[in-house]
């Protein structure tokens, strides 16, 4: 990216105060196979335009919340990592002052769809390469569901910029059970949306 806060990657690392144990599974590509044990999967990718104005702009969106805004959440209580956390990064904002994500920073979400997954979450990781920008998020207690969502954009070698989602979720029942597959058709109706969410052609 070109014109959000000064670059610089964050390795992953264990964060304190989440609902599961598989901290980070979706960072990997391979959760999509090998999803932790009692969850579920998914893998999302979507082309949302080329050149690399359009994965600035997406970018910036993806990191200022803008993704998970435009599919239908409202996103509250934002908050940056206790100061005092050995773990806290320097907070960062854009020219306006909208604060990026930043690794350990807490959110409120509360969907419009009521069947959609509800309550506070914790930035896990921050990805921000040359050509790739992106964070995890996870769960925290009090929220309705156990899961966890890697968010990316990236832009190819052939000037593509696509959206890129893995998502992991605490499996209801048996799989195949009436409310495991309710859960799983909610879940991957959520990924869609936040995925697809970034499109220039969504707002219309």
């Amino acid at each position: 990216m070109t014109a959000g806060p000064a670059r610089r990657s964050t390795a992953a690392q264990a964060v304190p105060g989440l609902n599961y144990t598989a901290i980070n599974a979706t960072v990997s590509p391979e959760v999509v196979a090998f999803p932790p044990v009692g969850f579920r999967s998914a893998e999302y990718r979507h082309r949302i335009g080329s050149g690399a104005a359009r994965f600035d702009a997406a970018g910036r969106a993806l990191m200022t919340w803008g993704a998970l805004r435009a599919a239908g959440f409202h996103v509250d209580g934002v908050a940056a990592e206790h100061p005092g956390s050995a773990r806290a990064a320097q907070p960062r904002f854009l020219d306006d002052g909208t604060p990026w994500i930043t690794p350990g920073m807490t959110a409120v979400l509360t969907p419009e769809e009521p069947a959609a997954s509800t309550g506070p979450v914790k930035v896990v990781t921050v990805v921000d390469e040359p050509g790739r920008v992106g964070f995890v998020y996870g769960s925290m207690p009090g929220n309705s569901d156990c899961v966890e969502r890697f968010l990316a954009v990236e832009h190819g070698p052939e000037d593509a910029v696509h959206v890129v989602l893995r998502s992991i979720w605490e499996s209801a029942g048996r799989r195949f059970s009436p409310a495991a597959r309710a859960a799983e058709a909610r879940q991957r109706r959520v990924d869609e949306r936040i995925v697809r969410a970034l499109h220039p052609s969504w707002a219309a």
